[in-house]
């Protein structure tokens, strides 16, 4: 694996440009092939591939490390993060902020741990940053899963389940567990978005040692802010506990049900390289067309929004680095092509 290059998160679609747009996305963990897509208009139509029984052979190989590996709830709130899915129910949430605009009190919305990782406040734009608040103790919810790393037993453990990928699998040594990249680089990386702009709650105590616990926090903490000052919290989140928690202490929410209508055959250009991006972070790897696509890796550094490309094809790498090369000319120039 030498034919390799570091780029942004950004660059992916000089990637994609190589196969001209068409080329299938896989799971090299599993030899799982996920989609294949083609342009269509300024975006591009997708073929869904992968169901949830091949999720679950896949990861059943990896016995009792299955649940580190790639899940299809992993695949399906990548899909939602990205924007290329939404909750069933966004349209009715929409219908009902037109109420809440309407009332004499300010509306705040608190936002739920659950839809920091759904990343809904910056992808879906329906609400401004402005009008959220985030109680301390989502974020340090978030906080304390950042730091999980791969011990050299763990990974041996899944070379030896797998010794077809252990290559593959080696570049994980000390680096981010599966839900350390998705607090780091879905949940942080919204809260950071939000946190100049939206109201932070202290809720006067530490996040505690169970969910149900800190859910507890969290409501009540936006009860006493309903108290304190003349507004209206309304608490967004997509789990039905924290929902049931609401209604009995008198608190506003709505509740997001997950995507089960049909996955769209089309999506827009940002929501799609999100997707790629969020994919290869969460699963840890991705194969793009016969590139692998690395979130995590020996060497990384702390730019969250680096990846690492490994080609296998000597053309494919030459042709990418002259390419991205001009990108990065232009764009240290001023000048976007």
């Amino acid at each position: 694996m030498s034919l390799s290059v570091e780029i942004e998160g950004r660059e992916l679609p000089i990637l994609a440009n190589l196969f001209s747009g068409r080329f299938t996305v896989s799971s090299p963990l599993y030899d799982l092939a996920l989609f294949s897509v083609e342009p269509e208009g300024a975006g591009y139509r997708i073929r869904f591939i992968a169901e949830k029984e091949d999720f679950d052979r896949g990861a059943g190989a990896y016995k009792s490390h299955a649940t580190e590996m790639p899940a299809f709830t992993d695949y399906d709130e990548c899909l939602l993060a990205s924007g290329v899915t939404s909750y069933e129910n966004l349209a009715e949430f929409v219908g009902r902020l037109g109420i809440y605009r309407e009332l004499k009190k300010e509306v705040r919305f608190g936002i739920d741990t659950n839809l920091l990782y759904h990343r809904f406040v910056t992808v879906t734009g329906v609400i401004a940053p402005e009008e959220t608040i985030l109680p301390d103790i989502v974020r340090q919810e978030v906080e304390y899963a950042l730091n999980h790393k791969y011990s050299s037993r763990f990974i041996a453990e899944l070379q030896a389940s797998a010794p077809a990928h252990a290559d593959v699998i080696g570049e994980f040594e000390n680096r981010k567990k599966k839900k350390s990249r998705k607090a780091a680089y879905l949940a942080m990386a919204e809260y950071r978005d939000l946190r100049d702009r939206a109201l932070l709650l202290d809720t006067g105590a530490d996040a505690a040692h169970t969910s149900r616990e800190n859910d507890g926090l969290i409501v009540r903490a936006l009860r006493r802010f309903e108290e304190e000052r003349f507004s209206l919290p309304v608490l967004l989140t997509a789990d039905t506990a924290m929902a049931d928690l609401c209604d009995a202490e008198g608190v506003e929410y709505f509740l997001f049900r997950s995507p089960y209508h049909e996955r769209p055959a089309t999506t827009g250009a940002a929501a799609f390289f999100r997707l790629l991006a969020y994919l290869a972070v969460v699963f840890g790897v991705i194969d793009l067309g016969s590139v692998l696509v690395f979130s995590e890796y020996g060497g990384k550094g702390n730019d969250s929004s680096a990846f690492r490309l490994t080609f296998m094809d000597e053309d494919l790498h030459t042709e990418f680095t002259r390419d991205v090369g001009v990108c990065r000319k232009l764009l240290a120039l001023g000048i976007v092509r």
